[in-house]
């Protein structure tokens, strides 16, 4: 039979077997098999597999994506970080780049401050260092109360610090004979000199001094024979290069282990009235005023004085010599 022949039959064939495949008495007819069960059964497993597996896979999928998500969202954290890192970096290297301006700048304050530490310390020495002329009256050998007087600071460069006033000088009805006034001269100082004759801590001299009274008091000494109005003053003294001033050897303290502005003590202090010191007028030689009081009564005697001192040893560099 030819091909052509055969394709109607087989093609009634086919639809003969499908209506008795959907014949409801047909199908009831058939009788499922044990392994065909099973292999339903399988099938049915395979398909909740499947199903399961389908939704693993949508999860996983749907995991994946939140993981690219934080990754991008992690590299683009990272990339914040990265600039900030970078830019942070950067500060540092113009930071770093001012270090040595600013170790340079530190390094000038400190020599500025050690300048000036070392000025305060000069400063501070000058100070403490600072020396002060004294003059005191004595009557007869004894320091009249009061009678005493002070000079500014006695610079360091060899110039004078002077000192001029009056003072009173009582003089107790006693006191008949001639008696001596006497002007002692020191110096209270800091200073690191005035140790002895070899470092004296100064030099004074008298300006002037001029010795006058009240009624009945005799005044005597001075220039004479020349009236008594006239001043002593101290000579030139060779030892100072011509200068008429004379060395005081020790110093006195600044102040007194019983502070008494009003008293200097006499073994620190040079007698400027002494006649070898004194310029001689006449030839007839010169000593200090002397006073004699016949009224029987206390009288007042007034010294009127210049004084000058200088500190002759005074170094150049060194402010307590």
């Amino acid at each position: 039979m030819s091909h052509a022949a055969r394709r109607p039959l087989l093609a009634a064939a086919v639809a003969a077997t499908s209506l008795a495949l959907c014949a409801p008495g047909a199908q009831a007819a058939t009788k499922v098999s044990k392994s065909e069960k099973a292999q339903n059964t399988a099938i049915k497993k395979a398909q909740k597999s499947a199903t399961s597996a389908g939704k693993t896979a949508k999860s996983a999928s749907k995991d994946a994506k939140k993981a690219l998500k934080d990754a991008a969202s992690g590299i683009a954290n990272a990339k914040t970080a990265d600039d900030k890192a970078a830019a942070a970096q950067n500060g540092l290297n113009v930071l770093f780049g001012q270090v040595p301006a600013v170790l340079d700048g530190l390094t000038k304050l400190a020599s500025g401050l050690t300048a000036a530490g070392e000025g305060l310390t000069k400063l501070g020495d000058a100070f403490a260092a600072q020396e002060y002329g004294v003059v005191k009256v004595q009557l007869g050998g004894n320091d009249v109360p009061g009678a005493i007087l002070t000079s500014s600071d006695i610079p360091d460069d060899t110039n004078a610090a002077t000192l001029s006033g009056t003072v009173l000088v009582p003089v107790p009805a006693d006191v008949t004979s001639a008696t001596p006034i006497t002007l002692l001269a020191g110096v209270r100082s800091g200073e690191s000199d005035g140790t002895g004759p070899d470092d004296p801590v100064a030099s004074a001299g008298i300006v002037t001094l001029t010795t006058a009274g009240s009624p009945g008091l005799i005044i005597g000494g001075g220039n004479a024979p020349l009236p008594a109005t006239v001043p002593i003053t101290s000579k030139a003294n060779a030892a100072a290069g011509g200068a008429p001033v004379y060395p005081i050897p020790f110093k006195a303290p600044r102040v007194d282990a019983t502070p008494n502005p009003f008293s200097f003590p006499t073994d620190k202090a040079i007698d400027l009235t002494d006649p070898a010191t004194l310029q001689d007028f006449t030839g007839a030689g010169s000593g200090p005023f002397t006073v004699a009081n016949p009224t029987g009564q206390t009288a007042v005697a007034t010294v009127t004085l210049t004084v000058r001192f200088n500190d002759l040893t005074a170094s150049a560099t060194d402010v307590t010599a």
